[in-house]
C-alpha cells in the first residue's frame, strides 16, 4: 500500500502541481563552497578550531582554522559528498558525514562542539542543509541523477534548462540534438531575450556567436560525464557578469579513487514513431530514417604500475559520444511553380480572384500624373515568344507539384525523403591533480564535431547545405591556499568554434553558359566560387545557397582572491575575455542573386497593389527575365578578421552579521572594447555633414523641377561613410561606454530553523562587441546591382539573358571615401552606442516542509534599458532616411489613394543628367535611384543621395514581473520530485510601428508566455532485496522484479501571440478577434470576420456570387493600406497561438550482473501522448489562408521513442 501511495503521489504531482527549489549561486563557478561558524553548546564562537573537509570519493582534504569570529570557509570544492571534521582542545571531535555540495552552491554548515575529550567523537549523518541561508541568489541545480534518468532527447543535457524557474523556451523545439547549439540554449530567462545568457563548463565560457546577438553553446559534453548543471537566473554575486541574462554552468565529473565507467547504445526506429500531424493531413507516411547514438565514459585514479599511484592525488575522467543519423529534416512540403506556370499559363490563379492578374511590362507607357501604365496579359497567359530562355532553363531545375496544396496553390510540393545526413562525435578528458593540501589544479580538453548535409529540396545542384561545426576547447584551473583564510584561484579557457557551410558542392565550378548566360558573364565569376545562382521567387522555394567558413576563438581568464576577515568572506577578482572571428565567403550571391517579387508585372499602374503574397506574379517576372530592382546583384565578398575584448573587475563581501542574517554586498565594473578588424577592412561610421562631390550638379538639376515640400535652396546631398584607420579615424568602430557599474546586494534572513526570507537587487550589462554582430565591409565587399532600365521600364537594357552588360565592379576598399555606395543603402555602427542593461530584483520566502521537501514562493522583476530594436524577433536598425510621418496618411480605416498617388508620383530625378542622359551617381548605384524619374517620396528624406541609411540604436526598454512557486524533494525513500510554476508578464518597447517613429511602441513582448509549468520526478519501484515488496523471493524472481524505475517530465507553456501588420480593422473592439475555445480550430483560429473559415463557399452570397461583407477586416488586396501612419497594435495578449503541452516518460530496468557491474535498459517516450503543437495562424487579411494555421510541420515532434542499453561498472 505504501508503494502504491508513493506512485500515486508522484503521478499526481507530475500531473498537477509543484515546483523548483531555488539554490544559491557563487558566480560563474562550477565548484561549491562550504562555509560556517564553529560554536560551543552555549552559542559562543570558537576561534582557532581546525576544520577538515574531505571529498569522500576522491579522498582529497581541505584543512582550515576558524578565525576570531569562529568563521571557516572552504572554497573551490568539487561537487559531491563530503565529510566535515572539527577539532579543538577541550572539546569532543565533531564529524558530519555525507554532506552534499552541489555545483555553484554555498552551503552554510554550523558546527557545535561539545565539551569533552578530543578522543571522543560526536557523529552526525544526513544533515545536509536544505535551506539557502547564505545567499539571496536564485537558480536551479539539476543533479547527475536527473541528467541520467529523466527522459531527455538525444541525451542532450541542455534540454533540462527548461526545468529552471523563470526560463521559457522560444526557439525551434525540433532542433533539440546536442549538435544544434543555437536552439538548445534558446531560453528567455526572467525577462531577457533568448540566447543572451552565458554558458560555462567548469566555470569557463563555452559560447560562440552563431548570429548577431545570439550566444550559442559551442559544444555539449555527453551526459555520462556531467556531475551537475546549475541554471543561474538571478544572482547577486558580483563575480557574475558578461551577460544580461542568466548563466548555465555545467560541472564535469572528476575521477575518483575507484575506477568507474559506462558504455551505452541508443536506438531510434521509425516503426515505433508517430507521424507528423501535417504529414497525416497530406497523406504522407513517416519518412525513413536511421539513428544510432553510442558512447561511454571511464574515470579513476591515474595509476601506472610500479611507476605512479595517483590515489588521493591524481584523477582522470574521459567521455565520448557519437551520433549517426539519417532522417527527414521536415515533411518536405513547400511551394513550386506549376507546370502550366512554367509555360506561361497563370489562368488558374486568375480564376480565384482578379487580384492575380498579370500585366505585360513590355507595353509600359507614360500617362498623366507621373504614372506608368501597362496592358494585361489576356487570359493571364504569357505568350511563348516572351518567355526568357535563361528563365526557361532555370525553371527546368524546379520540380513540378506533387499535390494540390492550399486553395491558392501554396504548399503544393512534397519531398518525403528530404533526408538530413548527420554525423557527430565529442571527446572530453579531465585531469585533476592535488599538488599538496594547499595547491590543486585541473585541466580539461574537449573536441566536438558535426558534419551534415540537408535542404537539397530539388534533389539536384540548385539547393542544399553541407554544414559543419567543429570545436576544440581547453581549460586550466589553479587553486592555491596561502593560509587558512586566504585562497587564490586562476583560471584560463580557450575555445575555438568553427562554423562552416559549403552549400551544394555539386554545383561548384558550374558553367553558366549551360543555363543560357553569356560567356562574358561566366568568365567574370572565378571558378572556385561559381555555382548555380541564387534565384529568389516571392512565396516560392528558391535556390539560396550559403557558403562560408567562420572560425570563432574565445580566450578567457579569471583571477580571484578570497579572504576571510572576521565575519566577512570577501573576494575580489578580474575577468578578461577576447572574442575573435575570421570569415571567408563563397555563397551563391557571388555568382548572382536575382530577386523576383513581381513588381514589373503588376498593373495596370506602376503603383497598383501586388497580388496576395505575390503569388504568380513573382514567377511571371522570372519567366519574362525581369528581376526586381532591389536585392538583385552579383557580389565580390571580402573576408574579415575581427576582435573585441572585455574586462571586468569586482569586489564582493558575504557578511554574516549574526546567526540569522547574511548580507551579500558587491560591486562590479566592466569595460568592453569596441569591435576592430585586423586590417581595418571595415566601415567606421558616417559623416553627417560631408558634402558629396556631386551636390552642386544635383542641386542644379533639382532646381529645374523642385517638389514643393523641399525648396531648391534646401536640397542638399550630404553624408558619407567613414572608414577605420583612414583620415584620422580610429580602428575601433565606436566609442565604448565607460559607465558600466553594477552594484549587487542580497539579504538572507532566517526567521526560524525552517524558514528563510531572501531578497536581492542587481544590475547586469549585456554586450556590444563581436557577440553583437560583425564588421561592416561596404567598399571592401562590392555589389554590382542589376539595372534593368534607366527610364522606369519604358525600355529594358538588361535582363536575365545578359544581366550585367557593363561588367562587374571590383572592390576598392576605402578608396572612394564618402562616395562609397552613394545611390544605394548603407549601414554603419552607432558611434556612441549604449550598452543594454538589466535591473533585476527578487523577494522570496523559502520553507522546509518536512520529508525532504522545500517550498519557495517569490517575486522576480526585471527592467531592461537601452535595448536594441527588434523586428520579427531579430535585431533591427534605425533607418535615418525613413520618410517622415508627416507625409504619410493618417487614415487607418481606408486606403488613402490620393496620398499614395502623390508620394509615388514619378518626378524628375536630380541624380540623372538630362543632357548627358546618364546618372551622375558613381558606378554601383541602385537601379531605381539611377532612372530618369524617381517617386516623389525619394526626395523628401534627410539624405536623398542614399536609399536607406541604417544605424543601430539602443533606445528600447522592457519590463518583466513574475510570481514563481517552486518545490523540490531531494532523493530519499525511493523517489525525488521537483517542479515550478511561473506566472509572468513581459512587456517591451523595442519595435517601431513606423520607420520614422521617434520612439518604439509599447506593448506585449513577443516573448511573453504568462504561464509555464514544469514538473519532473523519478520513482524507484519498491521491489526486490531490501525493499518493501519481494525482499525474500528467489534470486531469479528478484532479478526480474528489482531495479525498475519510472521517470517523467511534464511541460506546459502558453502560446505565442501572432503578430499583425498594417491592417484595416473594422470592428469596434479588438477583443472581437477572439473566438470561443469551442469554435477555434486550425481552419479558423480567430475571428476572420465571416461565419466560416476563409475560402469556405458558405461565405459567398448566392444572390450576388460575391462574398458577404466582412464584419471585421478589409480583405481585398487592392484595398490594403499603404503610405499611412500605422497604429494597429502588433499583437494582443488575449490572442495566442497553440500551447506547448508535453509529457515525456521513461521506464528503465537496472540489473546487477556481478558485484559492482550492472546493465540498464531504458525506454524514453518523448511527447508520449502525441500532442501536436501548431504554429501561428496567417494574419494577412488578403491571404486565402487568413486566420488559418497552414504549416508544413507541427512545431514540436510527434511521439518519439528511444531505446537504450547501458553497461555500468
Amino acid at each position: 500500500m505504501r508503494a502504491c501511495r508513493q506512485i500515486s503521489v508522484l503521478m499526481l504531482l507530475i500531473g498537477l502541481a509543484g515546483l523548483i527549489q531555488v539554490q544559491s549561486v557563487f558566480g560563474q563557478e562550477a565548484r561549491g563552497t562550504i562555509v560556517g561558524v564553529v560554536k560551543d553548546t552555549s552559542g559562543g564562537v570558537v576561534p582557532g578550531a581546525e576544520v577538515k573537509i574531505t571529498n569522500k570519493a576522491m579522498g582529497t582534504t581541505t584543512t582550515m582554522v576558524t578565525n576570531e569570529s569562529g568563521l571557516y570557509q572552504a572554497a573551490y570544492l568539487i561537487p559531491g559528498l563530503f565529510k566535515i571534521e572539527a577539532t579543538m582542545p577541550g572539546f569532543k571531535t565533531f564529524v558530519a558525514d555525507d554532506v552534499e555540495l552541489r555545483v555553484n552552491e554555498r552551503v552554510e554548515y554550523e558546527i557545535k562542539l561539545e565539551v569533552g575529550e578530543q578522543s571522543e567523537t560526536v557523529l552526525v549523518t544526513g544533515e545536509t542543509p536544505l535551506l539557502n541561508t547564505a545567499s539571496a541568489s536564485v537558480g536551479q541545480v539539476i543533479d547527475a541523477r536527473r541528467v541520467q534518468d529523466l527522459p531527455v532527447p538525444h541525451g542532450n543535457p541542455f534540454f533540462l534548462i527548461g526545468l529552471a524557474s523563470g526560463a521559457s523556451f522560444s526557439r525551434d523545439p525540433r532542433l533539440d540534438r546536442p549538435f544544434e547549439p543555437t536552439h538548445i540554449v534558446g531560453y528567455s530567462v526572467d525577462g531577457t531575450r533568448p540566447n543572451r545568457s552565458d554558458v560555462t563548463i567548469d566555470g569557463v565560457v563555452a559560447t560562440a556567436t552563431a548570429n548577431a546577438s545570439e550566444v550559442t553553446a559551442s559544444y555539449v559534453p555527453p551526459s555520462d560525464i556531467i556531475a551537475e548543471i546549475m541554471v543561474q537566473t538571478a544572482t547577486f554575486d558580483a563575480s557574475f557578469g558578461q551577460t544580461e541574462g542568466g548563466v548555465t554552468n555545467i560541472s564535469m565529473r572528476s575521477g575518483t579513487n575507484e575506477p568507474h565507467g559506462t558504455a551505452y547504445w541508443t536506438k531510434m526506429a521509425p516503426g515505433i514513431f508517430a507521424n507528423d500531424f501535417w504529414a497525416n493531413r497530406n497523406g504522407l507516411t513517416r519518412g525513413d530514417f536511421t539513428y544510432n547514438r553510442w558512447g561511454g565514459s571511464f574515470g579513476g585514479p591515474v595509476w601506472i604500475p610500479k611507476l605512479y599511484d595517483g590515489r588521493n592525488k591524481t584523477f582522470f575522467m574521459w567521455g565520448y559520444e557519437g551520433i549517426h543519423e539519417s532522417r527527414p529534416r521536415n515533411n518536405g512540403i513547400f511551394t513550386v511553380p506549376t507546370k502550366a506556370m512554367k509555360n506561361g499559363d497563370f489562368s488558374q490563379l486568375l480564376a480565384l480572384k482578379p487580384d492575380y492578374q498579370i500585366y505585360n511590362p513590355f507595353t509600359r507607357k507614360a500617362v498623366s500624373g507621373g504614372r506608368y501604365q501597362q496592358e494585361k496579359f489576356e487570359g493571364n497567359i504569357i505568350p511563348a515568344n516572351l518567355i526568357n530562355p535563361v528563365a526557361k532553363k532555370i525553371l527546368e531545375y524546379f520540380p513540378d507539384p506533387l499535390q494540390t496544396g492550399d486553395a491558392d496553390g501554396r504548399n503544393n510540393f512534397v519531398q518525403p525523403n528530404l533526408l538530413e545526413q548527420a554525423k557527430y562525435f565529442t571527446h572530453n578528458v579531465r585531469i585533476d591533480h592535488m599538488i599538496s593540501d594547499r595547491h590543486k589544479i585541473f585541466g580539461r580538453g574537449s573536441v566536438y564535431r558535426r558534419d551534415s548535409t540537408y535542404n537539397n529540396y530539388f534533389n539536384n545542384a540548385t539547393t542544399g547545405n553541407e554544414f559543419q561545426f567543429l570545436t576544440r576547447a581547453f581549460t586550466f584551473d589553479d587553486v592555491y591556499t596561502f593560509n587558512p583564510t586566504t585562497v587564490m584561484n586562476l583560471r584560463y579557457g580557450y575555445n575555438r568554434f568553427i562554423r562552416g557551410d559549403a552549400g551544394n558542392r555539386e554545383s561548384m565550378g558550374l558553367d553558366l553558359t549551360t543555363l543560357g548566360f553569356p560567356s562574358s558573364y561566366n568568365d567574370l565569376i572565378p571558378a572556385d566560387v561559381r555555382r548555380f545562382p541564387r534565384i529568389d521567387i516571392a512565396s516560392y522555394q528558391g535556390t539560396a545557397m550559403p557558403g562560408y567558413y567562420r572560425p570563432n576563438d574565445t580566450h578567457s581568464f579569471i583571477g580571484t582572491l578570497n579572504k576571510i576577515f572576521g565575519s566577512h568572506a570577501v573576494k575580489t577578482g578580474v575577468e578578461f575575455r577576447a572574442y575573435r572571428e575570421t570569415n571567408s565567403n563563397f555563397l551563391n550571391d557571388m555568382t548572382g542573386r536575382f530577386n523576383f517579387d513581381g513588381g514589373w508585372v503588376r498593373g495596370p499602374l506602376d503603383n497598383s497593389t501586388a497580388a496576395p503574397n505575390n503569388l504568380g506574379q513573382s514567377v511571371a517576372a522570372l519567366l519574362l527575365g525581369l528581376p526586381s530592382q532591389t536585392n538583385s546583384y552579383v557580389t565580390r565578398s571580402a573576408s574579415y578578421a575581427e576582435q573585441s575584448t572585455s574586462w571586468g573587475v569586482y569586489f564582493h563581501d558575504d557578511w554574516k552579521m549574526n546567526s540569522r542574517l547574511t548580507l551579500n554586498l558587491g560591486l562590479r565594473y566592466e569595460y568592453e572594447g569596441a569591435l576592430t578588424e585586423r586590417f581595418d577592412r571595415t566601415v567606421r561610421g558616417f559623416d553627417f555633414d560631408a558634402v558629396q562631390p556631386i551636390e552642386a550638379q544635383a542641386r542644379a538639376i533639382y532646381a529645374m523641377n523642385p517638389t514643393p515640400e523641399v525648396p531648391a535652396d534646401q536640397f542638399f546631398v550630404r553624408g558619407g561613410l567613414t572608414f577605420a584607420g583612414v583620415n584620422g579615424e580610429p580602428s575601433t568602430l565606436w566609442n565604448s561606454p565607460t559607465n558600466q557599474f553594477m552594484p549587487r546586494v542580497g539579504i538572507a534572513f532566517k526567521l526560524d530553523d525552517k524558514t528563510v526570507i531572501r531578497t536581492g537587487y542587481g544590475i547586469f550589462f549585456g554586450f556590444l562587441g563581436q557577440r553583437r554582430g560583425d564588421v561592416l565591409q561596404t567598399g571592401f565587399s562590392q555589389n554590382t546591382n542589376f539595372i534593368p532600365t534607366t527610364d522606369n521600364g519604358l525600355t529594358f537594357t538588361s535582363t536575365l539573358s545578359n544581366p550585367f552588360p557593363n561588367g562587374i565592379l571590383e572592390a576598392v576598399g576605402a578608396a572612394n571615401g564618402t562616395l562609397t555606395n552613394l545611390g544605394t543603402s548603407i549601414t554603419f555602427f552607432n558611434p556612441n552606442p549604449k550598452t543594454p542593461y538589466m535591473q533585476r530584483w527578487q523577494l522570496s520566502l523559502q520553507r522546509e516542509l518536512g520529508a525532504g521537501y522545500v517550498l519557495d514562493v517569490g517575486y522576480i522583476g526585471n527592467r531592461g534599458t537601452h535595448l536594441e530594436y527588434q523586428a520579427g524577433g531579430n535585431n533591427a536598425l534605425r533607418n535615418l532616411n525613413a520618410l517622415p510621418n508627416k507625409y504619410l496618411s493618417t487614415n487607418t480605416t481606408k486606403r488613402d489613394q490620393s496620398v499614395i498617388d502623390y508620394l509615388t508620383t514619378n518626378i524628375a530625378n536630380p541624380f540623372y543628367d538630362p543632357i548627358a542622359k546618364k546618372t551622375i551617381f558613381p558606378a554601383g548605384a541602385d537601379s531605381a535611384m539611377s532612372a530618369t524619374k524617381v517617386p516623389r517620396s525619394r526626395l523628401l528624406v534627410r539624405f536623398p543621395g542614399f536609399n536607406a541609411v541604417n544605424m543601430d540604436e539602443q533606445e528600447g526598454w522592457s519590463w518583466y514581473s513574475s510570481f514563481q512557486l517552486n518545490i523540490q524533494k531531494r532523493f530519499s525513500q525511493g523517489y525525488t520530485f521537483m517542479g515550478n510554476y511561473t506566472y509572468s508578464q513581459f512587456m517591451q518597447a523595442t519595435e517601431l510601428l513606423n520607420a520614422a517613429d521617434p520612439r518604439p511602441t509599447e506593448g506585449m513582448s513577443d516573448l511573453d508566455r504568462p504561464h509555464r509549468l514544469t514538473l519532473s520526478g523519478i520513482y524507484e519501484f519498491p521491489f526486490g532485496p531490501g525493499r518493501l515488496i519481494g525482499g525474500d523471493v528467489p534470486s531469479v524472481v528478484s532479478k526480474i522484479i528489482s531495479g525498475w524505475q519510472l521517470s517523467g517530465i511534464y511541460t506546459y507553456q502558453s502560446g505565442a501571440m501572432p503578430g499583425f501588420g498594417n491592417v484595416i480593422f473594422k470592428g469596434s473592439n479588438p477583443e472581437e478577434i477572439v473566438l470561443p475555445k469551442s469554435e477555434r480550430s486550425i481552419e479558423r483560429w480567430f475571428n476572420n470576420g465571416w461565419d466560416y473559415p476563409t475560402g469556405d463557399p458558405r461565405n459567398i452570397d448566392p444572390a450576388t456570387g460575391q462574398p458577404f461583407p466582412n464584419k471585421l477586416w478589409e480583405t481585398a488586396s487592392t484595398a490594403q493600406l499603404g503610405n499611412n501612419v500605422a497604429t494597429f497594435p502588433l499583437r494582443f495578449d488575449f490572442l495566442r497561438g497553440d500551447i506547448s503541452h508535453n509529457y515525456d516518460f521513461a521506464v528503465s530496468k537496472k540489473t546487477e550482473v556481478a558485484e559492482g557491474k550492472r546493465i540498464e535498459f531504458k525506454a524514453d517516450f518523448m511527447n508520449a501522448f502525441n500532442h501536436p503543437q501548431h504554429g501561428a495562424p496567417d494574419t494577412n487579411p488578403a491571404s486565402a489562408n487568413f486566420a488559418k494555421i497552414r504549416l508544413t510541420n507541427q512545431v514540436n515532434y510527434p511521439r518519439r521513442i528511444q531505446i537504450s542499453l547501458k553497461f555500468l561498472f
